[in-house]
């Protein structure tokens, strides 16, 4: 039966044979999945087979040998995947047949020189799934095959991005993108819906390998294991209830759980494993067909070459570094549906954001990949509906709900989650937007209120509105006045102090890799295992050295388990610091250091430090010692501090003349009289911690009892002021607050801790 091929089959078709035209040629075809990979090379092959050639068609899983025997066949195409093969015979051959074997096998027996000797270069070796061609056995067995070699992949794309296919293959043919097929109606309709971030599978940290590990999940997934199974349910019932649908777990264990809580549920559910004997395979995929099986989970079983029509729905509840993987799973229920329906992906573990949409572009090539380019999720979620789109997408493409706005003052288009940091620039957002511009909302989540010294007083000194505004250190204040050279100087300050930081904590994460590299290495490596139990046992002391071969057995799985304990709580340590978020705050404190160090004493550094901390805390900066009045809101826990003794020397009223002022008695007195000139403290009033007056008319309280000392004030009114040194900021704010005069003017010079 001659096989029917769609146009660009027929195309691809075309070009492969042109390509495999010169002797040992070494050519690589790549077509999506659902996209007719094994029904193409089965034209190649109907050709090649005429006149008496020769074929092998290699590929790496049991069921895919059984299902492409039987897609040959179909195609009139002789095939066998049933030859005896002995250990030490030459691959098997037949004349005007394709020979099915598995590339374990071939792997294996490859080493022996002469396993293609029944062949020769007129003849013909297939890869399938040629992705996985790079694994040692099958580069061999490609070496020394004598003809030519067609491989055939969905993603020529491999985990490490330094190596590629070049070394395999001279030429890859690449077939039409995703889109273009499901323009056509190759292929359905895949829409992607993903969970909050905080309802997503983990990952953890890749492997060596660049890949995901079992334990690496597990691990990061072990406090929140709800995630992993509930989750999972609670999401499909939500989107998927009515679908047939194929999930992909992580480990045979987890596959058990995540259907053993749809069948809770009374959702019909099986497993579908590696291990599961054939004629149970069998049953349960035509119990999936007839519906009588809703869901039907699987570790990597149902991905490359398995074929499930029916399926609607597909759920990912593994995450996956590689982009093959990825798109193998999401491609597994594409096939046309014949109500013309879709196929549902519910992407609960976040890969989506890692590889982006199934139908997006991708340019293959044999070339290692190299590095990526930047690390932007490639997509952005609707939390609407759940749905994903491009991430430069304007709104949700599935309900138009808008993902950001436009900037009042530049027009400039922002993402919702620049905007939702407005909260941190208030009134300022849209000018703090005009002054930094290109990246004005990540800087604007930073209170920058820091003061560098010599560019604010240079122009202080020539604009006398701005003098008070520098005294009084408050930002919001300075932010609309200040040059853009200022500007600039306050980014290029935080861009430094961030790189500082960025550097000192991937010092941290690069050395903590490095210690688990080296573990890892000798845990798993005989050899080097020994090695290490020994030089341990060597630097015991003598007489806690184990003494016969018992007590040394008892003292090695000691040693192994403490070993693999260390690892790990490394890795539980490497987990935390890879995903803990950015303390811009830190940043601030070495930014804001760094310039009062410039014009303080380096002798008092050390005690003014905690201080600064404090100091930032409170959204307020000290200038050369002098701090506004809101400050000393704070000062009681600094006051308690040893041996921080800071004392008061000067108080002053905006940039007005300065007083001395050497006691907190004389602070508190002075900000009375402030008040008095407001026109304020006309009466008396009371002291809210105290069941007394704090201001009187005379001397005595209305119950009799003396103020214990008192300030006449130059409007007559009498101030107790026999108050503990760590209450008088806090009585200072009350008046204050009480004549509703915060933010103020009134600023305190302190002198420096003494050494």
């Amino acid at each position: 039966m001659a096989v029917k091929l769609r146009d660009y089959q027929r195309n691809l078709l075309s070009q492969a044979q042109t390509s495999l035209h010169p002797p040992h040629s070494k050519v690589m075809l790549q077509l999506p999945t659902a996209g007719g990979k094994t029904l193409l090379a089965s034209a190649l092959l109907a050709d090649w087979m005429t006149g008496g050639g020769k074929a092998v068609w290699l590929t790496h899983r049991r069921e895919l040998s059984d299902q492409t025997c039987s897609v040959l066949n179909d195609a009139g195409v002789r095939a066998t995947n049933s030859l005896r093969w002995g250990t030490n015979d030459p691959a098997p051959a037949r004349t005007g047949m394709v020979v099915i074997l598995m590339a374990q096998t071939v792997a294996h027996r490859n080493k022996v020189e002469g396993i293609w000797q029944e062949y020769n270069e007129h003849d013909l070796l297939v890869i399938d799934e040629a992705h996985h061609a790079t694994a040692d056995g099958w580069q061999r067995s490609i070496k020394l095959w004598p003809g030519r070699v067609f491989g055939v992949t969905a993603t020529p794309w491999r985990l490490s991005k330094n190596d590629g296919f070049n070394h395999l293959f001279n030429n890859l043919i690449t077939g039409p993108q995703i889109q273009e097929l499901k323009t056509a109606g190759w292929i359905c309709e895949a829409p992607v819906l993903m969970p909050p971030k905080e309802e997503i599978i983990l990952g953890g940290r890749p492997a060596q390998n660049g890949e995901y590990n079992e334990s690496g999940i597990d691990l990061a997934n072990q406090d929140r294991p709800n995630v992993m199974t509930g989750g999972v349910l609670d999401f499909w019932q939500k989107h998927a209830s009515e679908r047939q649908t194929i999930v992909y777990a992580v480990t045979v264990t987890h596959a058990e759980n995540l259907a053993r809580i749809f069948n809770e549920a009374g959702i019909p559910a099986a497993t579908m494993l590696g291990d599961t004997p054939p004629s149970e395979r069998a049953d349960l995929l035509e119990q999936f067909k007839a519906g009588n099986l809703k869901v039907l989970v699987n570790v990597a079983v149902a991905t490359e070459g398995f074929d499930l029509p029916d399926a609607n729905c597909v759920v990912m509840a593994r995450p996956t570094m590689s982009l093959a993987l990825y798109l193998q799973m999401v491609g597994r229920g594409r096939r046309p549906k014949a109500d013309g329906g879709d196929c549902l992906i519910l992407d609960l573990a976040g890969n989506v954001e890692t590889h982006g949409r199934p139908d997006d572009e991708r340019e293959w090539s044999l070339e290692p990949r190299g590095q990526d380019g930047d690390d932007d999720a490639p997509v952005v979620r609707c939390p609407d509906c759940d749905s994903v789109s491009p991430a430069a997408s304007r709104c949700c493409q599935n309900c138009e709900k808008p993902f950001g706005d436009f900037c009042g003052r530049c027009g400039a288009w922002r993402a919702w989650r620049r905007w939702s940091l407005k909260d941190h620039c208030g009134n300022q957002h849209d000018l703090v937007c005009n002054l930094c511009h290109i990246d004005a909302h990540k800087l604007a989540q930073l209170p920058i209120q820091l003061d560098l010294d010599r560019r604010i007083r240079e122009e202080a000194a020539t604009d006398e509105d701005l003098i008070w505004i520098v005294e009084s250190l408050k930002f919001d204040g300075i932010r609309s006045r200040l040059s853009s050279v200022r500007n600039e100087a306050i980014q290029n300050l935080l861009e430094e102090e961030r790189l500082l930081v960025v550097e000192a904590r991937q010092a941290v994460i690069d050395e903590l890799r490095l210690s688990i590299e080296k573990r890892t290495g000798y845990l798993f490596d005989d050899e080097e295992f020994d090695k290490q139990f020994e030089s341990f046992l060597a630097e015991l002391p003598p007489e806690e050295k184990p003494q016969g071969r018992r007590s040394e057995r008892r003292a090695l799985d000691e040693w192994e388990s403490n070993q693999k304990a260390e690892l790990a709580r490394q890795q539980m340590e490497l987990e935390r610091r890879e995903n803990q978020p950015f303390d811009k705050h830190e940043v601030l404190y070495n930014a804001r250091w760094r310039v009062v160090k410039n014009f303080l004493p380096e002798k008092h550094a050390a005690h003014l430090r905690d201080l600064f901390i404090e100091t930032i805390k409170a959204g307020l900066w000290p200038d050369d010692g002098w701090v506004s009045i809101e400050w000393m809101l704070h000062w009681k826990e600094l006051c308690d501090r040893e041996p921080m003794d800071l004392k008061p020397r000067g108080f002053r009223e905006s940039a007005g003349s300065e007083v001395t002022a050497n006691t907190w008695k004389s602070i508190l007195v002075n900000t009375a009289e402030w008040l008095v000139q407001e026109g304020c403290l006309t009466k008396p009033i009371g002291y809210r911690n105290r069941n007394k007056s704090l201001v009187g008319e005379d001397a005595v309280h209305p119950t009799g009892t003396r103020f214990t000392n008192s300030e006449r004030l130059s409007n007559g009114l009498h101030l107790e002021t026999a108050l503990p040194a760590n209450e008088i900021a806090s009585v200072c704010v009350s008046l204050l607050r009480h004549f509703d005069k915060l933010p103020s003017p009134l600023q305190v010079r302190l002198s420096p801790p003494a050494r």
